[in-house]
């Protein structure tokens, strides 16, 4: 019996470069992906944030999806490459939530290292990647204008006050001081940072807020102050992403 030959990003051939580089934060990272925030967005962050310079950050844009879809291993983006800094060492990663955790692990993104802690994190990033995919099926990824008019009722009343009322509960809790657990950014962080702005591009200041929200809100000035990420979130590439995020997605 013949089998199957293991899609590149599955090879066990890449365990070597896993080892190698799990640890490494002097690497250089490559996301492919469209030319919006997306699913690639928190990703970007991430990069940025362990790198502290998004010159380490290449994206490479995806404009020919018919063409290079079926060369991915499920048929969809964004995918991480990182290369050691000499060059001499790369491996590959799919799936947009196993690329985040992959990077907030090895840019120690998960708290203390206590069971606790990382328990805490990833119920908290999780309980925010629900709220960002409810965005995304019932409003970013709908053509229909009237449709979407239709839908974002429902999804403000039913999944962004709620998410609104109990991460801003837990954050007072915690100091109001702009993190999930401790004192230091973690990958919740990170996700609420990016959902702000999701909520924002579709209420403007009527839901969140820092006069409304200000543990929540805390948390972007908190996002903003780490070296890097304000100067990759004026770049013009950055906000040329954010034009065509909104022009395609509504915010």
């Amino acid at each position: 019996m013949v089998h199957p030959v293991a899609h590149p990003f599955f090879n066990p051939a890449q365990a070597p470069a896993f080892n190698a580089l799990a640890e490494k934060t002097d690497s250089n990272f490559e996301i492919r992906y469209f030319h919006v925030h997306g699913q690639g967005g928190i990703a970007r962050t991430l990069i940025v944030i362990g790198t502290h310079d998004h010159t380490r950050l290449k994206n490479v844009f995806e404009y020919d999806w018919a063409e290079y879809k079926p060369t991915t291993p499920f048929g969809v983006m964004p995918l991480l490459t990182e290369t050691s800094a000499d060059g001499k060492t790369k491996l590959q990663v799919a799936e947009s939530d196993a690329i985040e955790r992959y990077l907030a692990r090895k840019f120690g993104l998960f708290g203390n290292g206590t069971a606790f802690e990382k328990v805490l994190v990833n119920t908290f990033a999780n309980s925010t990647q629900g709220l960002i995919m409810s965005i995304f099926d019932t409003y970013g990824l709908i053509e229909d204008p009237a449709t979407r008019t239709k839908n974002k009722g429902p999804l403000i009343t039913i999944k962004i006050t709620p998410w609104i009322k109990y991460h801003e509960q837990h954050l007072q809790a915690n100091g109001a001081n702009g993190h999930y657990v401790g004192n230091s950014v973690t990958l919740a962080d990170v996700k609420t940072d990016y959902v702000i702005s999701m909520i924002q591009g579709l209420s403007g200041e009527e839901l969140i807020s820092k006069e409304k929200t200000p543990a929540i809100w805390r948390i972007r000035q908190e996002i903003d102050k780490i070296e890097g990420v304000a100067e990759w979130k004026a770049s013009e590439e950055y906000k040329s992403i954010g034009k065509e995020n909104f022009d395609f997605l509504g915010y």
